[in-house]
């Protein structure tokens, strides 16, 4: 089994937390906070194609910015385009286009319908669970520019170390 193999699908987070465009900066905050997860899709409820996508990050540098208010509609901060995944993407070409573009998250679509999400932290805990994979990623011949994969990597597997089973996508 190779990294190249695995398609996305089986790995990723099925039940994605989504809010629709005129919900608020606050919605979103609170569906994070309820859910222990880092980012919520903005798109029509029941899986239909992302329009944006907002996390914590981004939340954060709201409130940094007393510009803002929390009650402002998601379609006013959200980012888009989103960068999406197909469904039998492989976990390779995953990580590629997630150092590619500088992002931790894919929206995972078939047929035009989002499926589920996959997260690097999905990716690095597929890795560690299987020995052959894992030995792939390090053999991977990635260019230096994506040390940053293997600095999350490897800041993952301490944390994994320190506290098993805790996650915030």
């Amino acid at each position: 089994m190779t990294i190249d193999a695995i398609p996305v699908s089986s790995i990723m987070t099925k039940n994605v937390k989504t809010a629709s465009e005129n919900q608020s900066i606050q919605t979103a905050a609170e569906i994070m906070d309820r859910n222990n997860i880092g980012t919520v899709i903005i798109g029509e409820e029941g899986g239909g194609t992302p329009s944006g996508i907002i996390t914590e990050r981004d939340i954060v540098k709201l409130v940094s910015s007393s510009q803002i208010s929390f009650e402002e509609h998601l379609s006013s901060v959200m980012k888009k385009p989103v960068i999406t995944a197909d469904s039998m993407m492989s976990l390779k070409d995953a990580l590629h286009t997630m150092q590619d573009k500088n992002i931790r998250r894919l929206p995972v679509v078939h047929n035009g319908k989002m499926v589920g999400i996959l997260t690097d932290k999905d990716i690095f805990r597929a890795i560690l669970k299987s020995p052959a994979l894992l030995s792939n990623f390090m053999d991977l011949n990635l260019p230096a520019d994506y040390r940053p994969v293997y600095q999350r990597f490897s800041e993952f597997m301490l944390a994994d170390l320190q506290h098993p089973q805790s996650g915030n996508r």
